[in-house]
């Protein structure tokens, strides 16, 4: 809606032409099956590009009086043949910490170790390499999955606890649709997958479920206004409501997150990304998957009164 404004002699949109999203919904689940035999194929074909986290590696650590260049210490491990790593810094700047993917060959710790001191150059204290072996990657990639489920599952109870089970089981279709389309990407893209892209997609999920809330309370609070409007025409009344509310805080929160995939450097760039693409698939799902699946979905809605009798020309309370 429109906030009111003095002098203004139209206050909100115009409930009786409310844009017709449901019209063209069919679209929307046409987009959403693609997506996901897009994704389905994709994961059964080429799976995921899992990052050290999830494959066990070498995790190497040095220091030094002052800050690393980590630009060049990521370009000059790149160099030497190991293109899969992950650089990053502490200690203000001073410790750099080189994770290097298993392929390159745990049994080859210590000449992997000296290589690492060679293009760090001297001056350098390099400690003792940790391995991260294949029981532990493979708890952390079961711990990320869970994670990644559980919230899914807590979030569709919450908005079932929250409205109704119709609104509880879309919620959670969405959400579900939501994380899957995000996993697709990087199945597809082949980016590193790793913890940090398990924190991506769990932002996605709370990002995604934030907005369906916001139409399904829209559509709950219209249900009971427009109780002798069909279900179609009290839904795209509620999506045109709060559409520029959904469009300003996606553009706003996507430009935050499009800053930090283009300034962040390589360690930031998966996780940025993920929240980019989120954020679109999320607002596209709350308006072509949440709100539709109310229509489809077996059961009536609570308090809902349309029986297909009452003229519907014009939208009155």
């Amino acid at each position: 809606m429109w906030w009111d404004k003095p002098g203004s002699k139209k206050t909100q949109f115009d409930e009786t032409k409310p844009l017709p999203f449901m019209k063209i919904r069919w679209i929307g689940f046409i987009v959403t099956g693609v997506i996901f035999l897009v994704t389905t194929i994709s994961l059964a074909t080429q799976g995921l590009n899992m990052g050290l986290d999830f494959t066990g590696g070498v995790q190497i650590e040095a220091t030094q009086a002052s800050p690393f260049d980590v630009g060049k210490v990521r370009d000059e491990v790149a160099k030497a043949g190991f293109e899969e790593s992950v650089v990053t810094t502490s200690n203000n700047g001073n410790t750099v910490i080189i994770r290097l993917p298993v392929e390159t060959g745990a049994d080859e710790v210590p000449a992997i170790s000296a290589k690492v001191k060679e293009i760090l150059g001297a001056g350098v204290d390099v400690q003792v390499p940790a391995v991260v072996g294949p029981k532990v990657s493979g708890e952390l990639f079961m711990s990320g999955v869970l994670a990644a489920v559980l919230a899914v599952l807590a979030i569709g109870a919450y908005v079932w606890f929250r409205f109704e089970i119709k609104f509880g089981t879309g919620a959670f279709i969405t959400t579900f649709h939501d994380v899957y389309a995000v996993v697709g990407l990087f199945s597809i893209t082949q980016l590193t997958f790793d913890l940090t892209i398990v924190a991506g997609v769990l932002t996605v999920a709370g990002y995604s479920i934030n907005d369906t809330v916001v139409v399904y309370d829209r559509i709950r609070e219209m249900l009971k206004k427009y109780k002798k409007l069909p279900i179609t025409q009290v839904i795209d009344i509620s999506i045109t409501s709060t559409l520029s509310r959904t469009l300003i805080t996606s553009l706003a929160t996507m430009i935050a997150a499009a800053s930090m995939a283009f300034l962040g450097g390589p360690v930031l760039f998966g996780f940025a990304i993920s929240i980019v693409f989120g954020i679109v698939i999320g607002t596209y799902s709350s308006i072509f998957v949440a709100a539709p699946m109310l229509i489809h979905l077996p059961g009536r809605l609570p308090g809902y009164k349309y029986t297909g009798a009452e003229a519907t020309s014009k939208a009155a309370p």
